[in-house]
C-alpha cells in the first residue's frame, strides 16, 4: 500500500481559530495525485471503518472548509474542501465492491462467447481436411467443466471412502482435503465445485486478451479462403449452426495480409520448396476464438500510449576512479587489446572492410537501422556488424543477436527503476536539450568522442617500452595501419596475414607490460579524452553528464560506458511495421541470412497493458457487454436487497478504474523525491561530474546548464510526477 507523510508538505488547518489558511503545496500535481492515491488507500478499508480511514478534524470543520490549497502546473489553484476529503473513502470503497461485483460476472460471460465460437473455429479449421487431419479445439461447456469436476469430487471422494471405510472419519477426510489451497480451501463440497469450475473458465474466459503467433492456417487457405469438402456446421444448445455448404469457400475476415500475416513471394525459397497448400504462416492474432476478437491491432493504440520506445545499447566496462576525477580511469588489459584489433567486415560479395573495433562505435546504430519503410541492403550490412561488434567488444552481449536492442521500452519502465542515474539519462534524451527551463542534462556534442580515444590509446601504445624497442620499418607499419580510416580489401587480397601480426603484436605488447604502468598510462587517455575542456585551455578532468556522439547518446556510469540509441514510437503505423517485419522474419519471407529469428515477443507484447482494469474498461464500453451486465444481480455495499446494475453503477466502476490507475502511477513515483535527493548529493560529493554543483551561499543544488537559484531537486521530482501521472508529451524527444 502506498504511503505518503502529509506532515512535511501540508500545513494542517488551524480549526479552532476556524481560518482556512491556503498554503501552496510544492508539486502540486503530485500531491493532488498523491491524495487521490490515499484515498485509494481505503479501498481494502470496510465501509463501517471507512470513517477512521483520515481522522476527522475538530468539529468546528464544515463541508465547505478549505483543507489544502494546490496549485496546479497551469497556474490554477485546486481548493480541497473536508468535505471531499470525508466522503471519497466511502465512495472509493463503495466503487470498489461494484467493481468486483462486476469482475464476478466477466468470465462466465466470456467463457460462453469462447465456447460457442471454440466450436466454430474447429468447424471451419476443418472443413477442407480429411479425417485424418481434422484436429479438435472446441473447448468444454460449462455443464462439461461442471460435470468434470464433479466426478473428481466423487472419485475423491471413494478414494477415502475405500481407505476409511463408510464410517464417519471418511467424510472428515474428505473435508479436510477440501480445506487444502488445491480446493480453493473450502469448506463444502459446493464451495470446492464452484472454485475448480471457475478455475477451469478463468483460464480460458479471457483469451481476447492474450496474443500470440500461431500456425493454423495456410499459405492458400489465407489468400484465397478455405473451400468446404463437406456441409461445414456446429451444434451449439442442441441447436444446429451453419457455416457453409459443400463447395462453398470460407473466407478469415480477421486474418489481413500485410497486418496480422506475411505471405512469401512465389520467388521465395519457402514457396519454390513447398505446395501453398502445405506451408503453414505464422499468423499474428490474439487466442480468443471470437472472430471479432482475433486481431490484435486495437491493442496498438493504448500500448503506444505508454510511450513506447526502441533503445539499442553498446557497452564498454572503462570507468572513472571514484575516488577523485583527476585519477587515471580503471582500464582492463583485454578490452584495450579488443579495441585496437583488426577485423574484417563484409561489405559486398567481393569486399571486405578492415576496421578497428573503436572505429565501429561511432557509426553503431543497433536497431534503428531496420527502423525504415524500405530497408536497403546497407542498412542491412550496418545492422550485421553492430551485431559482430558487439560480440566482439561489447561487455553485455545479452542482445548481440537482436542489434543491441532491448526491445520497447516506456516512460513507466524507465522511471520504475531505482536507479536515478538510468532514469535520468533516458529523461533527458527523451525530454530534449537542455537548457535553464527546460530538460536535464545539457548535451555536450562531441562527435569525434571515439575518434580521439583511438588517438589516445594508440599514442599510450607508443609509449609502452616495449613498443620501443620494436624493429623501426615494423613498428612504422603497425602504427600506421592502427592509425588509418577504415580499408577496403578485395576478399582475393591476401591481407589475413598481415593484420594477423598486427593483432598479435599489439596484444603482446600490452599483456606483457606491467600492470599498474598500464593501469596508468590508458587510464589517463580515458581520463583525458571524456574530460571537460575549459575555455582557458586548462583541463577540467570531471566528465559530462550526458554527450551526444552523431545520433548515439553516450553516458559513464561506475559499470562502464554506455552507448544508447533510441527511437521514439509516435504512430499506430510504425508500429504495425515492425510487427509485420518480425512476421516476414517468421514466414521467410524475403528470406535473408541477416533476419533468422523475430526480434521482439510478440507472444506478451501487449501484456503490460492488458491487465483487469484494461479488461474491465474495455469490456465496459462495449454494448453487447453493458445490456448482459444490466440484467445480473448484485447486493450493494450499503444495502441488503439484490439490485440489477445500472448505467451509475457501471460509472462507479469505472470511476474506480481510473482511482485505481492514478495509484498505480503514483507508486511509481514513490520514493523518487528521496532517490533524487541521495543521487544529487552523491553526485556533488563524489565531484567526478562537471554538470552537478552546489552553491554554497545559497546552499543550492544545481545542475547546469538550470538557473542557479532553482530548486534542482524539486524541479527533477516535477518533471518525472508530470511525465507519469499527467502523461506529458516530451518536447524536443527523440523521434
Amino acid at each position: 500500500m502506498w504511503k505518503v507523510s502529509m506532515s512535511d508538505k501540508i500545513k494542517k488547518t488551524k480549526t479552532t481559530e476556524q481560518k482556512a489558511k491556503r498554503k501552496k503545496v510544492l508539486w502540486g500535481t503530485f500531491w493532488g495525485t498523491a491524495i487521490s492515491a490515499v484515498l485509494a488507500a481505503g479501498i481494502s478499508i470496510p465501509l463501517v471503518q471507512a470513517s477512521k480511514a483520515l481522522p476527522a478534524p475538530t468539529p468546528t470543520l464544515k463541508e465547505n472548509s478549505s483543507i489544502i490549497n494546490i496549485e496546479l502546473p497551469n497556474g490554477q489553484n485546486k481548493n480541497i474542501q473536508y468535505g471531499e476529503i470525508d466522503k471519497t473513502p466511502v465512495l472509493t470503497n463503495k466503487n470498489k465492491h461494484i467493481f468486483e461485483s462486476i469482475e464476478k460476472n466477466i468470465a462466465k460471460y466470456l467463457y460462453e462467447q469462447e465456447y460457442e465460437a471454440s466450436l466454430w473455429y474447429q468447424a471451419v479449421y476443418n472443413a477442407n481436411k480429411s479425417k485424418a487431419d481434422e484436429k479438435t479445439f472446441a473447448l468444454d461447456s460449462i455443464e462439461q467443466i461442471k460435470q468434470k469436476t464433479q466426478k473428481e469430487l466423487d472419485d475423491l471422494k471413494k478414494q477415502y471412502q475405500k481407505q476409511y471405510g463408510l464410517e464417519k472419519k471418511w467424510e472428515e477426510k474428505f473435508l479436510e482435503a477440501l480445506s487444502k489451497p488445491q480446493w480453493g480451501s473450502s469448506k463444502k463440497e459446493e464451495q470446492a465445485l464452484e472454485y475448480k469450475v471457475n478455475i477451469a473458465i478463468n483460464k480460458d474466459a479471457y483469451r481476447r486478451y492474450r496474443t500470440e503467433v500461431n500456425t493454423d492456417w495456410t499459405y492458400d487457405e489465407l489468400k484465397n479462403g478455405i473451400v468446404a469438402n463437406k456441409d461445414v456446421y456446429y451444434e451449439y444448445n442442441g441447436k444446429k449452426v451453419e457455416i457453409a455448404k459443400k463447395g462453398q469457400k470460407i473466407i478469415l475476415d480477421f486474418a489481413k495480409e500485410n497486418k496480422n500475416f506475411v505471405l512469401p513471394s512465389d520467388d521465395s525459397i519457402e514457396a519454390k520448396t513447398n505446395s501453398k497448400s502445405s506451408i503453414k504462416i505464422p499468423i499474428f492474432v490474439t487466442k480468443s476464438f471470437v472472430k471479432e476478437f482475433k486481431n490484435p491491432e486495437r491493442f496498438i493504440k493504448p500500448w503506444i500510449d505508454r510511450k513506447q520506445a526502441i533503445l539499442s545499447e553498446f557497452s564498454l566496462s572503462a570507468h572513472q576512479d571514484s575516488t577523485g576525477a583527476e585519477k587515471p580511469w580503471v582500464v582492463t588489459k583485454k578490452e584495450i587489446i579488443d579495441l585496437l584489433k583488426f577485423s574484417s567486415y563484409d561489405e559486398s560479395k567481393e569486399k571486405v572492410k578492415i576496421k578497428l573495433a573503436i572505429d565501429g562505435l561511432s557509426e553503431f546504430k543497433g536497431f534503428s537501422s531496420l527502423i525504415k519503410d524500405q530497408i536497403q541492403p546497407e542498412d542491412e550490412k550496418h545492422a550485421k556488424n553492430d551485431q559482430r561488434l558487439i560480440e566482439y567488444l561489447s561487455s553485455d552481449k545479452t542482445n548481440a543477436s537482436k542489434f543491441g536492442s532491448k526491445g520497447f521500452v516506456n516512460s513507466r519502465q524507465v522511471i520504475s527503476s531505482n536507479n536515478p542515474s538510468s532514469y535520468l539519462t533516458l529523461l533527458s534524451i527523451l525530454l530534449g536539450d537542455a537548457s535553464e527551463d527546460k530538460g536535464i542534462y545539457k548535451y555536450a556534442q562531441k562527435d569525434d568522442l571515439f575518434k580521439n580515444l583511438k588517438t589516445k590509446l594508440i599514442e599510450s601504445l607508443k609509449k609502452i617500452p616495449a613498443f620501443q624497442k620494436l624493429e623501426k620499418s615494423f613498428s612504422d607499419k603497425l602504427i600506421k595501419a592502427l592509425s588509418e580510416e577504415p580499408t577496403d580489401k578485395n576478399k582475393t587480397d591476401k591481407y589475413v596475414e598481415e593484420y594477423a601480426k598486427y593483432n598479435d603484436e599489439v596484444t603482446k605488447l600490452i599483456n606483457e607490460f606491467e600492470e599498474k604502468e598500464f593501469a596508468k598510462l590508458f587510464g589517463e587517455a580515458f581520463r583525458d579524452t571524456f574530460s571537460v575542456n575549459l575555455n582557458n585551455g586548462s583541463t577540467n578532468y570531471k566528465i559530462n553528464a550526458l554527450y551526444k556522439v552523431k545520433e548515439n547518446f553516450v553516458s559513464v556510469n561506475s559499470k562502464g560506458i554506455l552507448i544508447q540509441n533510441l527511437h521514439k514510437f509516435e504512430t499506430v503505423e510504425a508500429v504495425q511495421k515492425l510487427i509485420v517485419k518480425d512476421l516476414a522474419i517468421k514466414s521467410k519471407a524475403n528470406y535473408k541470412n541477416t533476419f533468422t529469428n523475430e526480434l521482439f515477443d510478440l507472444n506478451n507484447i501487449f501484456s503490460d497493458i492488458l491487465n483487469t482494469s484494461y479488461q474491465i474498461s474495455d469490456l465496459l464500453v462495449q454494448d453487447n457487454f453493458k445490456n448482459y451486465i444490466k440484467n445480473q444481480n448484485f447486493i450493494p455495499i450499503d444495502s441488503d436487497k439484490e439490485k440489477k446494475f445500472d448505467d451509475n453503477d457501471i460509472s462507479g466502476a469505472l470511476n474506480y478504474i481510473k482511482t485505481l490507475e492514478q495509484t498505480n502511477k503514483t507508486s511509481i513515483v514513490n520514493n523518487k523525491y528521496q532517490q533524487l535527493n541521495e543521487f544529487i548529493k552523491k553526485q556533488v560529493n563524489e565531484n567526478l561530474v562537471d554538470d552537478f554543483e552546489y552553491d554554497q551561499a545559497s546552499n543550492k543544488f544545481t545542475i547546469k546548464p538550470h538557473n542557479k537559484n532553482k530548486e534542482i531537486i524539486p524541479y527533477l521530482f516535477d518533471i518525472i510526477v508530470k511525465y507519469v501521472l499527467l502523461e506529458e508529451k516530451a518536447e524536443g524527444a527523440v523521434k
